[in-house]
């Protein structure tokens, strides 16, 4: 779990879930709180180079270990 401190989205919570098993890539999911119950998104990218560029794409900057 992790907040995005800058860029697209940001003040919002974010939580990548390695999906690989069950849909081949990694979901990423966002709200606006970090129970990712209100105004919740969602995202998939297919390996982990996509990820990282989806994070670079957003030019997110996420502090991470929020609880």
């Amino acid at each position: 779990m992790g907040r995005i401190a800058s860029g697209a989205e940001q003040g919002r919570f974010v939580r990548v879930e390695d999906d690989r098993d069950q849909s081949g890539g990694f979901l990423i999911l966002t709200a606006a709180d970090p129970a990712l119950t209100v105004d919740a998104a969602d995202g998939w990218v297919e390996d982990e180079p996509s990820l990282e560029q989806y994070f670079r794409e957003a030019n997110w900057i996420i502090e991470w270990a929020i609880e």
